[in-house]
C-alpha cells in the first residue's frame, strides 16, 4: 500500500478523477439533453447552446462541476498529508 501511495501522484489522480466525471458527464448530458435539429452544429455558440439547455440538465451540470471541484480539492489535500506519513 505505501508503494501504491507513493507512486500515485497528482498528475495520475487528475487524470484518473477527470475522466471519471467526464464519462458521467456525457452519459448525464444523453439522459437530459432533448433532441433537437444538428443542421447548424459547426457554427454553434456554446452560450446558445446553454440558454437552450432543459432546466434539469442546468442543475446536472452544475451539480456536477460542484462535486467535482470539491473531489479534487480535498483529495489534493488528502494526497499532500498521504505524502508526508508515507516519506
Amino acid at each position: 500500500m505505501k508503494n501504491f501511495v507513493r507512486n500515485w501522484d497528482l498528475k495520475k489522480h487528475v487524470a484518473a478523477v477527470s475522466m471519471f466525471y467526464a464519462s458521467m458527464a456525457l452519459v448525464g448530458n444523453a439522459f437530459f439533453s432533448k433532441k433537437k435539429d444538428n443542421s447548424d452544429e459547426k457554427s454553434c455558440c456554446p452560450v446558445k447552446v446553454y440558454k437552450e439547455m432543459p432546466k434539469s440538465q442546468k442543475c446536472f451540470n452544475g451539480i456536477l462541476l460542484g462535486c467535482f471541484a470539491v473531489d479534487m480539492t480535498v483529495s489534493y489535500l488528502l494526497l499532500k498529508g498521504l505524502k508526508k506519513i508515507t516519506g
